[in-house]
């Protein structure tokens, strides 16, 4: 309960944002088809289809739960080294619900035959979330819900620490590799390498991470 209060006084925008698909929803539902796109291939065609319910209110309501796990993890955290308002935990909030709104308002505007956001924008909103997120990867303390969270750096707190210094360079500059990128080449091949720059972030580390554990005497 404490942390709900916390969040209507401290963080009245991210509810807002919560909140704002909800209170348009009634107000576009007879324009929106009963097939909702839910899928988009590598050259931006949509390839599969949700049911209009699921469509519409599956990202709001998923939104909603991310927001409330992520505001009470300092509850749940076994460890107990992470507070409601220690970075990044507070940018990850209000990224994720931003990115989250983001999605939606893409898929509600395709659906409804718009294009307000497009495929390429939902990309770039993304590398911009490594850019960001990479600024405070390395300020993550060990726990089991947040960060490069491998059995070797859970375990370890000066794997966790390298692990995440080197995820903190990595996030960074792979993602300002895609927004340069991004302008120079084309949907389906910047699609592509989006995929495998987003596995190499996540795979380096874990490797790196292993790599220390491996070191150890």
């Amino acid at each position: 309960m404490k942390s709900l209060i916390y969040a209507i006084k401290k963080e009245w925008y991210n509810i807002f944002l919560l909140f704002l698909p909800i209170v348009v929803i009634p107000f576009i539902w007879d324009l929106l088809p009963e097939r909702i796109p839910s899928h988009w291939n590598f050259e931006g065609e949509v390839d599969e289809y949700s049911n209009k319910i699921f469509g519409v209110f599956f990202l709001p309501l998923l939104n909603i739960i991310i927001y409330l796990i992520l505001l009470y993890l300092p509850k749940i955290d076994p460890k107990q080294r992470i507070s409601i308002d220690q970075k990044p935990i507070p940018v990850l909030r209000t990224l994720t619900v931003v990115l989250i709104l983001g999605i939606h308002i893409f898929i509600m505007s395709n659906a409804m035959g718009y294009n307000i956001l497009t495929q390429g924008g939902l990309f770039l909103g993304l590398s911009l979330f490594f850019v960001v997120m990479g600024n405070y990867l390395r300020t993550i303390k060990p726990n089991y819900f947040i960060g490069i969270r491998v059995p070797w750096a859970l375990e370890d707190d000066d794997n966790w620490r390298k692990t995440h210094k080197v995820g903190s360079y990595l996030w960074v500059a792979g993602g300002l590799l895609l927004l340069l990128l991004y302008p120079l080449l084309d949907l389906k091949t910047y699609s592509t390498l989006f995929g495998v720059v987003a596995m190499l972030l996540a795979l380096i580390p874990t490797v790196y991470s292993f790599y220390l554990y491996q070191k150890q005497p």
